[in-house]
């Protein structure tokens, strides 16, 4: 049966079930949407023009909500990046088709960007090449979505700075992280890495330049007689790379990380803020689901608006929780965007305080960290995110699991997965590692135990080979490899040793007298 005459049956359905109530509603989008996720080789069909697709949310004039607001998602391509071919023109048309407010995507490439030069060895291997980015482009045009390429420029810049022919850039020559502003070369290099980005980006009036989380040491030996204090170096750098980004594209708008500006060494000196003054526009993240009084108080609240002509928010539908997480915390996600949704309402604001908010939805904590909430697993937080903002209603759910996709298997590991670390648990109590050790083994249980595991294991061979076989429609082999040495691998290996261990045990007749040892 084809995509189409689903929907179509799907259509007259709903005709028949209008009188549902909300939250029944919003679980019936959820499961359409979700077919989306299976992603299969041909480009996938949402149907017929925009004013049929009955599937899609129906926003009410909710004054509680703020669906004027404009919103962005972030796609964080360092980690777990989508062929290209398979995700980008799909996912835009499913952003357009929500009519839940999304103007368009910041995208955070990192090292997947076809860069050439001497920037040509920092990139990825499997990473995108001209022609995808061009794709990407062009799908994000055709559905009238904006591009905002987010490159860091400052911290966070382990891409580059871990390579050898890089070291001499680096702030502290033992961490990879944050380029020195001391180094002259470093300036030629951030105007080349900015320079190739935009011209991929033709059309992108916007540019995130990241500088989030900068530790400032100026320990490497160009600092040697440096004076400056790190606020200085800070402000210093930015407008650098401000002059570097407008000499390249005069026009364009500057987003930056606000979590360094926030910082009481800016903004109670305005010496410093009058060099950036209305060149920038400040992006201030919180992923928790409640502020806490001080960053709801923040001296920033008032001193942003009479130096930058606009604000941006930052919430997450994805990662910013764990940094090792198999599938996204649906709950946790949606409370932090109504937390944001309450406190771009409060009376700190005015209403056009924010150009907009982003939902951001990182692949990883940085450049060295594990692959964390894998994307299609998000897709539920991001639905349920865009709606809190849009009417204040809290709507949440991890239990549709009725599909075939990387989201329904992956869902599916979260229930399997700690059944069998509870079965290991168990087995240690019956066999410690003292008495595996001295094969001194308690056989009453052990067996029916031993079973229990196998059937478990069996189990998770066979979600691995279906998540295997999902993912690799849209991932390449190394992201594959990388999710399951770390989601399966470990859990795998102990199985493994577990019967190693315990196995030969089942034939022993006769053991020592005490002591063991």
């Amino acid at each position: 049966m084809s995509t189409l005459t689903i929907q179509k049956k799907i259509f007259r359905l709903y005709r028949n079930v209008r009188q549902l109530t909300l939250a029944a509603f919003v679980l019936f989008i959820l499961t359409i949407c979700v077919r989306w996720i299976v992603l299969s080789k041909s480009k996938t069909d949402f149907g017929p023009s925009e004013r049929e697709n009955l599937y899609l949310p129906r926003m009410k004039n909710n004054r509680n909500g703020r669906p004027d607001l404009p919103k962005y998602i972030h796609l964080d391509l360092k980690g777990a990046p989508p062929k290209a071919e398979k995700f980008f023109e799909s996912f835009f048309i499913f952003l357009t088709k929500l009519q839940m407010g999304v103007k368009g995507v910041v995208i955070e490439y990192e090292d997947t960007l076809p860069l050439q030069g001497s920037l040509t060895n920092a990139t990825h291997r499997y990473g995108y090449t001209k022609s995808d980015i061009q794709l990407i482009e062009q799908s994000a045009k055709r559905q009238g979505l904006d591009i905002i390429p987010l490159i860091q420029t400052f911290g966070h810049l382990e891409w580059i700075l871990k390579l050898r022919e890089f070291e001499s850039y680096r702030d502290d020559p033992k961490l990879p992280t944050v380029i020195s502003p001391c180094v002259d070369k470093t300036y030629s290099l951030l105007e080349d890495l900015v320079q190739q980005t935009l011209d991929m980006h033709p059309n992108s009036q916007t540019i995130h330049i990241g500088c989030d989380e900068v530790i400032v040491t100026n320990t490497n030996p160009s600092c040697e007689g440096k004076t400056m204090s790190s606020a200085e170096t800070y402000i210093q750098h930015i407008r650098r790379i401000i002059d570097i980004v407008r000499k390249i594209r005069p026009q364009i708008r500057i987003l930056i990380w606000d979590d360094i500006l926030r910082g009481d060494s800016f903004l109670r000196n305005r010496k410093l803020l009058k060099q950036i003054e209305g060149l920038i526009e400040p992006v201030s993240w919180n992923y928790f689901p409640t502020f806490d009084d001080y960053y709801k108080s923040l001296l920033g609240w008032r001193i942003y608006p009479r130096y930058f002509k606009t604000m941006w928010a930052a919430s997450a539908f994805k990662g910013g929780l764990h940094r090792y997480s198999l599938s996204t915390n649906t709950k946790h996600h949606v409370s932090n965007n109504r937390q944001w949704l309450h406190f771009l309402e409060s009376p700190t604001f005015r209403p056009d305080s924010f150009s907009g908010i982003i939902l951001t939805g990182w692949s990883r904590f940085d450049h060295f960290m594990p692959l964390c909430d894998i994307l299609p697993t998000a897709y539920p937080s991001l639905l349920y995110s865009l709606h809190a903002l849009n009417t204040d209603e809290y709507l949440t759910s991890d239990s549709v699991r009725s599909c075939t996709s990387i989201w329904a298997s992956i869902s599916f590991l979260t229930i399997l997965l700690p059944k069998v670390e509870r079965q290991l648990k168990i087995l240690d109590t019956i066999v410690p590692q003292y008495n595996r050790k001295h094969s001194f083994v308690r056989r009453v249980e052990l067996q029916s135990r031993l079973n229990e595991l196998s059937s478990l294991s069996k189990d998770l061979t066979r979600s691995k080979q279906t998540a295997e076989q999902h993912l690799n429609e849209l991932y390449s082999k190394d992201v594959v490899d990388e999710w399951i040495d770390l989601y399966f691998k470990p859990i795998e290996d102990r199985i493994n040793t577990t019967f190693t261990e315990l196995i030969p045990e089942e034939r022993k007749l006769f053991w020592e007298r005490r002591p063991l040892t």
